[in-house]
């Protein structure tokens, strides 16, 4: 027999008798495309921050990284879906973890299917790797004809996707390859990609590690335990993998389910008490004992509370509410306390300012910061926002030497406003810090510093910034209100600066903007009621002036006249001055529009007179010409 042929039929019949499901096999070969494709990957960032995928690319396509001369490369596939299902229905881990732990068990098939090799070919040099080393499996899955590439990854069109990979490493040549394999066959069905909750699909053949829920509660270092709340999945994710036709045929008798794991038959309250040592013994054979038990813990616990605020009671709910913004509430009035010397020194540094005020901050104290932004703009001082992460990557540019910046930081230790602090003080320009913490760097390098210290936050688990936000957004308002005193700001400066919105059309528009847009009716106190009719009806405003040496004397509505045919029989004789009201409400042209509306309100009318300096008569305006500009 050729030792430098092995036989890829009887490999591949070995495979099958230790336990692997498929086996494929391909000639050693740098993976030149594959490796484009990846690096692609990597500089979009689709993997999130999982670093050590940045590190050693190019061995991961090249065999002979792991084996010195290698010739073949034997990849097998193990699958674990089964008919088996946990008995929780609030939480649930990837079917992966169901098994013995797969690093174990597919290193150790594969080390039986190597030895058989090994037996038959003596000279054979070999290394195996499960999930352990920089070679990249999925790739040479492909490369071996046992997968392709789905819609939501690794998948094989007859055996579906729930499988994991083995890798065997040669140093001699086969007598057969397999023909590779790319895309899978799946068409126009997008059942995973729509099934995805993060919409980590969103681009097909690339699943987005930054959106993904298996990512974010396996491998994220700092989870967001709230958001992950809302799915039941504490341990990876298999949601596209569920719905996927492919993966209807399930085997009912499993080889080497986890022989210690009682996940799948444990209860909801069971994994809502779990202890640290039970952890431990349930799942010490398994793939969840790879990540701490703290982790797996906090977010059972995340999705118990959430699980509780849904059952809430009305009364339960309200009072809950009522806590928060109390705490909130106490929080602000806290800040009374802080007002020193540090903020009469940011007001005076910012009034007597030839620049700007720049304001920078990062997470949630960046949307705080765009909102003081729009109120110093809009009151009087020119301020610009600049988002503290985009400033080190650029954005510096904004900041001119006499510009005051303000940071707004809960931490105050954050690594970006840690990269600004140097610039500020080579640029010399003053630095206003609002920061929670007055031990941080912030708060010791700062000029001002304006203390927005909260003892806790509002939120459950004292996660969210709640109380710190508003209080941040207090110390803005002081300080934009402050300068607004200062600088003398009248409701005229506001109406310039506001003349598109309806606040500068409540503090601009007056009646003379308005009254011009309409008829003038207008008769004596001699007019018939011909006249009259005529006028009310032709200039459509359902009333009428009475005018006697160019002054207001009367008002005549449509309501008068139904009144007058109710009480006078002989009707076509009566006159103006008959059925007039005398003395009618009257506004002058300079008035605002807005006290015209609440004017008319307060006397239950709907029409008003305009005058001028001289109480001449000049029209009339109807409540309804200024709600149709929004004033309301």
């Amino acid at each position: 027999m050729d030792l430098e042929a092995l036989s890829s039929q009887q490999i591949k019949s070995w495979a099958t008798d230790v336990g692997f499901q498929d086996c494929g096999i391909a000639r050693a070969r740098v993976l030149t495309e594959a490796e484009a494709e990846f690096q692609h990957s990597i500089e979009s960032g689709l993997h999130a921050d999982m670093h050590y995928l940045e590190r050693n690319i190019d061995n991961r396509f090249n065999p002979e990284s792991l084996l010195s001369d290698c010739k073949s490369v034997i990849v097998v596939t193990y699958n674990y879906l089964t008919d088996l299902e946990p008995k929780s229905d609030k939480y649930r881990t990837a079917r992966y973890t169901w098994i013995q732990d797969y690093h174990i068990l597919v290193k150790n098939l594969l080390e039986q299917l190597a030895v058989r090799i090994v037996k038959e070919y003596p000279t054979v040099k070999y290394r195996s790797t499960v999930d352990s080393s920089a070679i990249s499996e999925k790739r040479w899955a492909m490369e071996a004809g046992v997968g392709c590439m789905g819609k939501n990854g690794l998948i094989h069109n007859q055996h579906g996707s729930f499988f994991v990979i083995g890798i065997l490493l040669l140093d001699q040549f086969c007598d057969q390859y397999d023909e590779s394999l790319r895309k899978s066959d799946c068409g126009a069905c997008e059942i995973c990609v729509k099934s995805c909750p993060v919409n980590a699909l969103e681009t097909p053949f690339q699943v987005d590690a930054r959106r993904c829920v298996s990512y974010h509660n396996t491998e994220d270092k700092t989870p967001n335990y709230n958001e992950l709340a809302d799915d039941k999945y504490v341990f990876g994710c298999d949601i596209c993998q569920e719905v996927c036709p492919r993966n209807k045929k399930k085997n009912p008798n499993p080889l080497n389910v986890s022989k210690n794991s009682l996940f799948l038959p444990l209860e909801n309250d069971d994994l809502e008490t779990l202890t640290e040592t039970d952890f431990k013994r349930y799942f010490s054979d398994t793939s969840i004992l790879r990540r701490k038990y703290a982790r797996f813990r906090s977010l059972i616990e995340a999705k118990r509370q959430r699980e509780h605020l849904y059952r809430m009671e009305p009364q339960e709910i309200i009072q809950y509410a009522t806590k928060v913004v109390r705490e909130e509430a106490e929080a602000v009035a806290k800040l009374a306390e802080y007002m020193d010397d540090n903020f009469v020194k940011a007001v005076q540094e910012i009034i007597k300012s030839k620049g700007r005020v720049i304001v920078t901050g990062i997470g949630k104290s960046a949307i705080i910061g765009q909102k003081i932004v729009g109120t110093f703009n809009s009151t009087g001082t020119p301020a610009v926002f600049m988002h503290a992460a985009d400033a080190v990557h650029g954005d510096l540019g904004i900041i001119q030497k006499d510009d005051i910046v303000v940071c707004i930081s809960k931490s105050g230790n954050t690594p970006e406003i840690a990269l600004l602090i140097p610039f500020l003080k080579a640029n010399g320009n003053l630095l206003i810090a609002i920061v929670g913490d007055m031990e941080s760097l912030l708060a010791k390098e700062a000029h001002c510093v304006l203390n927005c210290t909260v003892s806790r936050e509002a939120s459950p688990n004292h996660l969210a910034p709640t109380s710190s936000a508003m209080a941040q957004l207090a110390i803005g308002d002081a300080l934009a209100s402050t300068l607004i005193k200062m600088r003398g700001f009248s409701t005229e400066d506001f109406a310039k600066l506001h003349p598109g919105g309806i606040l500068g059309k409540r503090t601009r528009m007056k009646v003379l903007d308005l009254y011009k847009l309409n008829e003038v009716p207008a008769v004596s106190k001699e007019a018939g009621m011909q006249e009259i009719i005529l006028e009310i009806s032709g200039k459509r405003l359902g009333v009428t002036a009475v005018v006697e040496g160019g002054k207001v004397i009367g008002a005549i509505t449509d309501g008068d006249l139904r009144r007058a045919i109710q009480h006078h029989q002989e009707i076509m004789s009566l006159k103006a001055e008959d059925i007039m009201t005398r003395k009618p409400k009257t506004i002058h042209e300079n008035t605002l529009a807005v006290d015209a509306l609440q004017m008319m309100k307060n006397h239950q009318i709907t029409n008003i007179f305009v005058v001028s300096d001289d109480d001449k008569y000049l029209g009339v305006i109807h409540i309804h010409d200024i709600i149709k500009e929004g004033i309301y």
